[in-house]
């Protein structure tokens, strides 16, 4: 693992053609004075303030991948997450999921026609069983993200991919489907080993520890700067990182993650989008 290296393999994808696939998600912060609890109700009382709509999900991950190679996608909905934040410090207070809006937009057929096939599973009922099989069945390369969030906990896990060709996955989500709450983190990444050659499972400001059968289990530490929003970080991650992993050494990927993953902790919500000019910058600082 080198900068040079990491370097060379962003470089590496420009011509390449990748498919990201999963729920659009549009993000709404309602920035919001709080006013302390009513007299008479057990409740929080808040006066609104302002209001931002960020462009989330699939849509914002494959907007980070953009600007390292050409991106298409396919999502067949849309969730709207409506969070109030405290407009001071930008402390989220609670949030509402408010609707999802379906259209028909068919996966593509000719998923060949990619280089890889990127998914990041949220969970919102898109990915079917149907879908599952020609994704797992007809993906030159497969890159897989399995989110645990509030609208699907605990009955959203990588285990229901039977086999992909590199798995992201934060620590909870990682214990979630192996049924591991207090052992060591590398019984879940040897069991989820059986599913991808590559598996990888970010652990916040911890870094990210990866496995691969010629490496084994290794580690790489973050360089996190200031942070703002977590939201999307992890998208970040696997969104630059699977455009890449096809080709890439497993220290690179998550050296790249990591840059990537740091960059959007620093950004409030989807206000901006991690670059590849972005993530250079940062590894050679």
């Amino acid at each position: 693992m080198s900068l040079e290296s990491a370097v060379r393999l962003i470089e590496s994808c420009a011509q390449d053609r990748v498919l990201f696939v999963g729920e659009g998600i549009r993000d709404v912060y309602n920035y919001v004075k709080p006013l302390g609890r009513p007299s008479k109700e057990v409740i929080l009382s808040v006066e609104t303030k302002r209001e931002d709509s960020f462009v989330g999900g699939i849509n914002a991950a494959a907007k980070a991948a953009a600007s390292f190679c050409e991106v298409d996608v396919w999502s067949d909905r849309t969730i709207t997450k409506l969070r109030y934040v405290e407009d001071t410090y930008f402390r989220k207070l609670f949030q509402v999921y408010s609707g999802v809006d379906r259209r028909d937009d068919p996966m593509p057929i000719a998923l060949q026609q990619y280089k890889t096939v990127a998914v990041i599973d949220y969970g919102h009922g898109m990915l079917n069983e149907d879908a599952l099989v020609v994704l797992q069945d007809e993906s030159p390369f497969l890159a897989v993200n399995v989110q645990a969030n509030s609208g699907n906990y605990g009955f959203n896990l990588a285990t229901k991919y039977e086999r992909c060709d590199y798995l992201v996955v934060d620590e909870l989500e990682a214990r979630l489907a192996t049924q591991n709450q207090y052992g060591p983190i590398e019984n879940s990444i040897l069991e989820l080993s059986l599913i991808a050659p590559k598996v990888v499972v970010t652990i916040g400001r911890d870094g990210a520890i990866g496995w691969t059968k010629e490496t084994g289990i290794v580690r790489t530490p973050t360089h996190s700067r200031k942070v703002v929003d977590t939201i999307g970080a992890g998208d970040a991650f696997f969104a630059v990182t699977s455009v890449l992993a096809e080709r890439g050494d497993i220290q690179d990927l998550m050296m790249v993650g990591n840059a990537a993953g740091a960059l959007k902790a620093g950004i409030l919500g989807h206000s901006q989008t991690v670059s590849k000019a972005a993530v250079i910058e940062f590894l050679k600082s």
